[in-house]
Formats: C-alpha cells, structure tokens, sequence
C-alpha cells in the first residue's frame, strides 16, 4: 500500500487533526514509499524497532513518540539517533498517535477498558481539542459493590493494581476513565457524578485529595492501561485493509 494512502487511512481513522496534543499525530519518519507489514506498539524503543526487523514489517506505529516529544530537542544523537538510524537503514516507517488512542470512542484506550471492565460509553470528558474528548465516562445499569468491581479489575489485568484509594462510596456505578498519567481529570468526572476515577499512574498528593475529599481512585499503570489502542488499531488496519499487522507488548513494569 502506498504511504500517502496509508497515512491519510490512519489520520481519517484516528481524527488526528483534530486533537492539540504534545507531539505529531500521524507520520514521523518515512523510511519507505509502500507499507507491507505494520507492527504496533506501546512506546518507541529500539527494542520494538528490533522486533520489526526481525519479522519484517516495514512500518511501526506507537502511541508514545519517545524521542519526537515537542518539548524534546529531536537532535538524532545517542538512543534517537540510534533508532532512527536503525528506521532508516531496514525501511521502517514510524507513526505516531497520541491523545487519538486514548480517546476513539471504538478503539481508544479508554472505551475498551470501559468495555472489558463491563461498562457501557455514556459520555467523554477531558477536551483536547475539536469536538474531541480524551477520557470516557461509563456506566452500568445497577451498581455494584466496590470490592466486585476491583475484582473485575484484576481480570482485566494480570498484574497487580498499583494503587486502591478507597475512600469513597461503597458501590459502583457509574465511573471516570482515563489511561496513562490522568489524574487531571478527577475533578471534572466527579463533577459529572462518578463514584470512582480509573486511571494509569498518580501523583505524590493525589492519596492525600482522594482522601479529603472522600473519593475512590484505582491505578493499574500507565504503560499497562495504554497497551489496548494499539493491539485495537492492529486488528483494524488488518480487517479494513488486509494488511499484515501484529501488535507487541513489550511491558515497561508501569
């Protein structure tokens, strides 16, 4: 498939002008003129540029563009200059989609956890940009207790949940959701009536504010709640395009 035409698939896909993020959305290195094999990952590292080269993918898509932040400097010394090195020398084209994997409403990061935790879309929250929301407010018919819901959690996933701040209310129903480092966001879904806040990873006074203010907050990592955009956006591109393309994990323990 040519590159112009997988470029603007992706950029329609995702809405990807639409979000005001920290880093491009979209095509970060053109390494090759066609794609053939597309390989998704959580985070740009050499270690994933590897894993293309060894099952022959001549595209890479993540969702964090380490090294292609906007406040970083982009000068390709040391590990950047490395990869991109490495992308230039196989062919490996290198996109990058930030905000847009967190918040589509079919394959974001946060409508599957919402969907996988058993929960129903209602709304999103945290703007980013256009008419785009970042986080998914979701709920369920009746509540449950909270103990069931952290039960769920563990199912969903198999590694321990970094952080219970149980302060709250004893039953859930009605929760806020936003992968990786969310914690901006708690106060605008308890305003919008949540009984408990989902997110990645926290910060030092988020404990002491969940607890003041008698709130609920879980954490199951940032890496780990941000894995699920891009296997979603691998099985799309696979089902929409009939284009070879695998997703891998490579957990980074966050």
């Amino acid at each position: 498939m040519r590159i112009q035409d997988f470029t603007k698939y992706l950029d329609q896909l995702l809405f990807a002008s639409q979000y005001q993020d920290f880093c491009v959305n979209g095509l970060n290195v053109e390494a090759s003129k066609k794609v053939n094999k597309v390989l998704t990952g959580v985070s740009l590292r050499e270690s994933l540029i590897d894993k293309a080269i060894e099952i022959g993918a001549d595209c890479i898509i993540v969702h964090h563009p380490h090294g292609f932040w906007d406040n970083e400097s982009k000068i390709l010394t040391g590990s950047l200059g490395r990869k991109v090195q490495k992308l230039m020398q196989h062919s490996i084209s290198l996109y990058a989609f930030h905000l847009p994997l967190d918040g589509h409403p079919e394959i974001g990061n946060n409508a599957i956890i919402a969907s996988k935790l058993g929960f129903e879309h209602i709304e999103g929250f945290i703007s980013a940009g256009k008419e785009v929301t970042v986080g998914c407010i979701a709920g369920l018919k009746e509540p449950i207790p909270v103990e069931t819901f952290i039960a769920k959690v563990e199912q969903v996933f198999p590694y321990p949940i970094q952080h219970q701040l149980l302060f709250g209310k004893k039953e859930i129903q009605k929760i806020g959701i936003c992968s990786g480092g969310g914690t901006s966001g708690i106060d605008e879904a308890y305003d919008l009536g949540v009984d408990l806040y989902f997110t990645g990873e926290i910060k030092e006074q988020t404990p002491i504010f969940i607890e003041e203010d008698a709130r609920n907050l879980v954490a199951c990592g940032h890496h780990r709640t941000e894995i699920f955009g891009v296997q979603a956006l691998a099985q799309k591109i696979k089902a929409d395009l009939n284009l070879p393309a695998v997703f891998w994990n490579i957990d980074n323990l966050v």
